[in-house]
């Protein structure tokens, strides 16, 4: 009789870690309708037994002692094969979040880049600009060079002078309105002929 009721209280202990699969303490276990009637020396007993046998790991937490049963008496073969599944699953995902990660990285990279730039309407505003200083320059150079105005020997060296400070600078505006253009047509909608025509921009 002691041997069919310790045998009963290892397989009803046994079958309760089955179909629960999660850890234990003792006074969890003596909770459930399934064991309360066994005993608390009795399924502890048991417990020691089915550590020994290897089908119950034992855990100690401070003063307490934790229980779980085996994987391996609860795992089947479709258990496997949908863990190797979960695994290729996870790795996808971290491959794929990297490459996320490496996206947004370069996207904000690129949206800081634009931010650094004029707009449109600002580049061309200051294009306009420009554009009405080296008109204003090139008429004082020509007025120069034709002789329109009598200039003394001084001032004609003086001139002369101006002269090459004016057109190193009206080069310098040139590149810088060149530039400008290329700014705009990465982003304007049209040729660069008819940016141009937009913005009064004529060319010699």
């Amino acid at each position: 009789m002691a041997k069919e009721s310790k045998d009963k209280t290892s397989t009803a202990v046994l079958q309760y870690f089955m179909t629960q699969n999660r850890p234990f303490a003792i006074n969890d276990l003596l909770q459930s309708a399934q064991l309360k009637d066994f005993g608390k020396a009795a399924v502890q007993k048991t417990l020691d037994q089915l550590v020994v046998a290897e089908k119950i790991k034992e855990k100690t937490y401070g003063k307490q002692k934790v229980y779980v049963i085996d994987q391996d008496l609860v795992s089947s073969p479709d258990d496997v094969s949908n863990i190797a599944q979960m695994d290729t699953k996870i790795s996808e995902l971290t491959r794929q979040n990297a490459e996320d990660e490496t996206f947004i990285r370069n996207a904000e990279t690129e949206l800081k880049n634009l931010n650094s730039k004029l707009s449109i309407a600002e580049a061309t505003s200051k294009l306009q600009k420009l554009c009405e200083e080296n008109e204003t320059m090139e008429s004082k150079l020509k007025d120069l060079s034709s002789n329109k105005v009598k200039l003394s020997a001084a001032d004609f060296k003086k001139a002369c002078s101006i002269k090459e400070k004016t057109a190193s600078e009206l080069r310098k505006r040139k590149r810088i309105c060149v530039d400008m253009l290329d700014q705009i047509l990465e982003n304007y909608p049209k040729g660069k002929k008819a940016l141009f025509e937009e913005v009064g921009v004529e060319t010699d």
